[in-house]
């Protein structure tokens, strides 16, 4: 259970059980709320966690913060702030049933560098390094939400499966000055997309203002 091949972290005793409690809180709540699919199984939601660990396998340093767009759930924004204790993971979704989920697995799970924000992507106010999605909007619309806050370094990464070559066209077409690259998922049908913004020309620098970089209290 939560094996990925060739994962570059150990997972740690203390690791796995969170996802374990994890997938069995979300098969409890998803009774009431209806966060996921009510006919997933107890093996899907270990599923779903599992795909998710893909994201964990990028990139991520210490001290830096993310977005998660349309947590929903809290995928992926769960499982990466189990495995990645020193990031600060914000779990960001417009729909207020599912953030008080949330935030009620932030709780139960103990996990100080999880922010679940209420609110719409357009209007996240904080500064982040890099920020993720589970299929949850148009690469286009994603790379605006990301470049709003991001620094000029930051990655986008999303979870996509199926025919992406209309989506990558309409995002560069929108912007013409960026790089994609597209990482294949073991044991899934989907990949990774990593979105990022191509490299200055020499002697060239950006000067987009950026967010407030605090949190409120969670």
């Amino acid at each position: 259970m939560f094996h990925v091949k060739h994962f570059p972290l150990p997972i740690r005793p203390w690791q796995r059980e969170k996802l374990r409690a994890y997938a069995n809180l979300l098969q409890s709540y998803n009774k009431r709320l209806n966060l996921l699919s009510r006919r997933t199984t107890a093996e899907g939601f270990i599923e779903h966690i599992q795909e998710c660990l893909a994201f964990v396998e990028q990139p991520f340093a210490a001290g830096s913060s993310l977005a998660d767009w349309g947590t929903g759930a809290g995928l992926p924004a769960i499982p990466m702030a189990v495995m990645l204790p020193d990031v600060k993971v914000y779990a960001v979704d417009a729909a207020q049933k599912k953030i008080h989920a949330v935030k009620a697995f932030k709780r139960e799970l103990d996990l100080p560098n999880l922010y679940p924000w209420h609110g719409r992507a357009e209007e996240f106010p904080f500064e982040i390094q890099c920020s993720v999605s589970r299929a949850t909007a148009p690469l286009r619309t994603l790379w605006q939400w990301h470049t709003r806050v991001a620094t000029s370094e930051g990655v986008l990464y999303c979870l996509k499966g199926g025919d992406l070559r209309a989506e990558q066209r309409e995002l560069v077409t929108g912007f013409p000055a960026i790089q994609i690259k597209q990482i294949p998922v073991s044991g899934s049908s989907r990949f990774l997309v990593q979105v990022r913004s191509a490299p200055l020309p020499s002697g060239k620098e950006s000067h987009k203002p950026l967010p407030p970089t605090e949190h409120p209290a969670q």
